[in-house]
């Protein structure tokens, strides 16, 4: 029995090989499919079976599908689709395990072997390992359950899985999930119907729990993430469940379907297992497509969005005909994005002042930052296609400048919160001064965001003209600090790379801002097709 585990493990070690290598061999191509396939759902389907069979790492395109969802290149019913037909293509693995080539595994891992040594063929060789010992576990597992077959304890327990069917679903739902691979689960029952360790239809019931527990890995990844995320996972699993239980209770023409099919193959009963895990991760990626919209409103009641849900204030479809209309109104959401910045900042300020503050408010704060200059990118990329110019491109280098600061604001607390972990604590001296030098970067990211929402050229250039006095300040705190650490300052030689690690983002950020003031000044210039002022 401990000989079949291992066999278990070889088989997933198998998969993960070859999915890992095929993963290598196709590099951009599945990424040029993934992209070509957001635009409906019949393409998505098409998309998911090609690059899941290609791949077989139908969970990374699944998470794949729901980041992009959340990011807003696709939608709700793509992501689902493309989640779900990545499932059916990477039945594909199964497909060769149920091929006579499992009587050549060892040989098929010892050329993997040697391919593997060449760097040009590696991936090519670590391909044909994965596949050897996928076969290899799969032969294992049978002729090591066989010999168990005749004890008295096995067939208890064989009676007592056979006379319950849930059972058995159950324990693959489990499996799946805890494994992340529905094949896995399919291989092993593939090896008990072939060990005659099940019937048919209890290989069957476990199988189908395994196919629907493979989706839960989505759910685990996403316990607090984006109402949008958490549908698409949630949707996934159930949607899955409920097919895998219709076949459950309509296991007698399943079974014979499978078998049909198996047969046509020329295939036995191990051949029957793998046709029903095709045909159930098929039928569960097709027949979902003409309920899209119904399971997304239900999804959308069960799972609804949060206060935290942030969406643009100012941007409009409608404006996009109008090229100045529409600048503008990229500007406007810009500028609220960099009004989140500044509320990050000066609370920042607060927290390296009083040495305590709400770093949870900052955190989401950057969490609206980041959702919101997603949104405007995405814009303004939409309005440059239509209205080419320079003045898209500068509004969205803005936006990409504030979103980094927001990071190096979220750096700075990370690097404070570690100092409170350690139980140190800087000097009052170093304190007070990486206060002042914090508080003098918030009030020139003032400066630089009002002239950037009001394209004030004067505020621009006082801000370009202050960025040598900056850079003297912040070389003098250095000369501080290293004057304490001569004098033997306990609390500065303890926290002394902190300290100069907080002064080195702090001039990261005062270059950001120092870039967004000029980016201020350039959209005043007419050649660029700048926006117009923007309204009140």
């Amino acid at each position: 029995m401990l000989i079949a585990l291992g066999g278990l493990a070889i088989l997933i070690l198998g998969l993960k090989l070859l999915s890992e290598a095929l993963s290598a061999l196709l590099g951009g191509s599945a990424r040029r499919i993934l992209t070509a396939a957001t635009a409906n759902p019949l393409r998505a389907w098409l998309a998911g079976v090609v690059v899941g069979a290609l791949s077989l790492n139908s969970s990374a395109l699944s998470l794949t599908a729901i980041g992009l969802a959340e990011a807003g290149i696709t939608s709700f019913a793509t992501a689902l689709v493309l989640g779900l037909a990545a499932k059916a293509g990477a039945t594909v693995a199964l497909q060769l395990a149920a091929t006579p080539l499992s009587a050549v595994a060892l040989p098929i891992v010892g050329v993997g072997y040697l391919l593997s040594l060449w760097s040009k063929a590696k991936s090519w060789g670590e391909m044909l390992i994965g596949l050897g010992l996928l076969l290899l576990g799969i032969n294992l597992m049978v002729q090591n359950l066989l010999p168990a077959m005749g004890s008295e304890l096995f067939r208890l327990v064989r009676q007592s899985l056979e006379a319950n069917p849930l059972g058995l679903w159950v324990l693959g739902f489990a499996l799946a999930a805890f494994l992340g691979s529905a094949n896995a689960v399919a291989a092993l029952a593939l090896a008990l119907v072939g060990a005659k360790a099940l019937t048919l239809a209890g290989a069957l019931a476990l199988m189908l729990g395994g196919g629907a527990g493979s989706g839960f890995l989505l759910v685990l990844t996403r316990p607090s993430g984006a109402p949008l995320g958490r549908r698409i996972a949630w949707a996934h699993v159930g949607w899955k469940t409920l097919l895998s239980g219709i076949f459950l209770l309509l296991m007698g023409p399943f079974a014979s379907v499978s078998q049909g099919m198996a047969g046509a193959l020329g295939l036995g009963v191990g051949g029957a297992v793998v046709q029903a895990h095709t045909l159930y991760h098929l039928l569960a990626s097709l027949l979902v497509l003409p309920l899209l919209r119904p399971l997304e409103a239900l999804m959308h009641r069960l799972i609804p969005d949060t206060a935290q849900t942030v969406s643009p204030k100012y941007l409009s479809t409608e404006a996009l005909t109008s090229r100045e209309l529409a600048s503008s109104l990229a500007l406007r959401e810009v500028s609220r994005v960099g009004d989140q910045l500044a509320q990050m900042l000066a609370e920042m300020v607060r927290i390296l002042s009083d040495g305590h503050g709400n770093a949870a408010e900052v955190a989401r704060r950057e969490e609206k930052v980041d959702q919101l200059t997603r949104a405007v990118v995405l814009y303004l990329s939409e309005l440059s296609s239509r209205h080419p110019g320079e003045a898209p491109l500068m509004l969205m280098i803005a936006a990409s400048e504030i979103e980094h600061m927001g990071d190096q604001v979220r750096r700075i607390l990370r690097m404070q919160n570690k100092l409170y972990q350690q139980h140190l604590e800087f000097s009052s001296e170093g304190r007070a001064e990486l206060a002042s030098a914090a508080e003098r970067t918030y009030q020139r990211l003032r400066l630089a965001l009002a002239a950037l929402a009001t394209r004030n050229t004067a505020l621009a250039d006082q801000v370009l003209a202050e960025r040598q006095e900056m850079e003297r300040y912040l070389l003098d705190l250095r000369r501080s600090h290293l004057l304490r650490l001569e004098r033997g300052r306990v609390e500065s030689k303890a926290t002394t790379l902190a300290h100069l690690d907080l002064l080195i983002v702090l001039e990261e950020l005062d270059q950001s801002l120092t870039r967004l003031a000029a980016l201020a000044r350039d959209l005043d210039t007419p050649a660029l097709g700048g926006p117009s002022p923007a309204p009140a």
